[in-house]
């Protein structure tokens, strides 16, 4: 698919500058004839204008007169040549053919074709009519002059065209990088979000066919099917939110409500309230929150984050173990950390851990009840806060995720 559309963009890209090639290319060649045609009028008329002179003698001919290419003749009104060019180019019954041509003409200033020559001739009367001077000037030169040019305009606009094409194929295919990198994305969202949809789904179907297979057992017998289905039930709807809260923030949807608030009371509030599964799994859970920090933000978002770090922190923390928050001004931004002495993670791991449905052990985090899109969510949530989110971790040892946010108190 990425191959046709590189394809159909470079096609499109050579169209265009084509069409600009062409335009411009046409316009020098049109410029320059338009020029050389204007400069030999112009030639014409200037002998013409000199050959008129009362002072000037019989065959002096004129100071302007091109050696070779041009030449005239004078008649008067009964045919006798008055005057002419001491050296003609061109022999008699050549020249009686252009006169000829010439004056059947009904334009003054013409082009004629002799065999495979071409000559231009400017016809002037004189103001009594009496008499009448023909210019004739060879043009074969400049004919061949333009052929040359033309030719050389059209070897430029194929070569652009070449290279336009080249380079178009290239940059069309670094385009489509980021492009495909995205759809490889979506498409690995797609199929993870269906397995992940699909596996709680296959729990509970099974738990309710073994359910409704004994139907003859008590409620309180079938516990066990029925506790497995309430479970995947949290977690598909856990996940569904996830999803939707992530498709939301993809299509813009998803907004923050700015407000002054504590955030210090905030970040307290969620370490309260992990209190208790930290004491189940023997974890000592510290804080650190020296000053009050008043932060204009999104509360409810912020405090998600919060949850989210801190959840992670203690579902990878062993027993026994230590996770700490702290929360702090530095300058003019707030950084948050929250650390755990957990397994770690390796470098292999680090750059993508924010990615969607991304799991460092698969098999725990679906054990623990995670999707998968809790850090990406945390993500999004500081990348809307203007901050930066990052983790830092030594296997076996435990991990550390960083948070900063510029503090801002209202808007400007």
């Amino acid at each position: 698919m990425f191959k046709k559309v590189r394809l159909q963009l470079t096609l499109i890209n050579i169209a265009v500058v084509g069409v600009i090639l062409l335009i411009f290319l046409s316009g020098i060649y049109i410029l320059m004839q338009q020029n050389t045609e204007r400069q030999s009028e112009q030639l014409l008329h200037a002998i013409a204008s000199d050959l008129r002179r009362p002072q000037r003698s019989k065959n002096q001919g004129s100071p302007v007169m091109k050696s070779n290419s041009s030449f005239y003749i004078r008649y008067d009104a009964d045919g006798n040549v008055i005057d002419e060019s001491e050296v003609m180019p061109i022999i008699q019954s050549e020249l009686e053919s252009l006169i000829e041509a010439a004056m059947k003409n009904n334009h003054e200033l013409d082009i004629i074709k002799l065999g495979t020559v071409s000559y231009r001739y400017y016809r002037n009367f004189s103001p009594d009519l009496r008499s009448v001077t023909i210019v004739f000037e060879n043009i074969q030169q400049e004919r061949e002059t333009l052929i040359r040019l033309s030719t050389i305009l059209i070897i430029i606009g194929l070569g652009g065209l070449i290279i336009v094409f080249i380079s178009s194929l290239f940059l069309a295919g670094r385009a489509l990088i980021p492009i495909k990198k995205s759809w490889e994305k979506q498409q690995s969202f797609v199929a993870d979000a269906s397995h992940e949809l699909r596996s709680p789904l296959a729990v509970m179907q099974t738990s309710l066919e073994l359910v409704l297979g004994n139907k003859e057992e008590t409620v309180e017998s079938q516990s066990k099917w029925l506790e497995n289905i309430q479970a995947e039930n949290k977690r598909m709807t856990k996940l569904v939110n996830d999803l939707l809260f992530l498709a939301r923030a993809d299509s813009n949807q998803q907004t923050i409500e700015r407000a002054v608030f504590p955030m210090n009371k905030v970040i307290q509030e969620v370490v309260d309230t992990f209190g208790p599964l930290a004491t189940k799994k023997s974890i000592q859970l510290g804080v650190e929150i020296k000053d009050e920090v008043e932060y204009f933000g999104d509360e409810n978002r912020l405090k998600q984050l919060a949850v989210i770090l801190l959840d992670n922190a203690i579902k990878y923390t062993p027993v026994g173990g230590r996770t700490k928050v702290t929360l702090r001004q530095i300058d003019n931004h707030i950084e948050l950390n929250v650390m755990d002495t957990g397994e770690g993670i390796t470098n292999e791991h680090l750059d993508k851990i924010f990615d969607r449905f991304y799991r460092v052990d698969k098999a725990r985090s679906r054990d623990s009840g995670g999707t998968g899109l809790g850090l990406s969510i945390a993500n999004w949530i500081v990348k809307e806060h203007k901050g930066t989110i990052s983790v830092s971790s030594v296997p076996g040892k435990g991990s550390t995720f960083k948070v900063l946010l510029p503090k801002v108190l209202q808007k400007d």
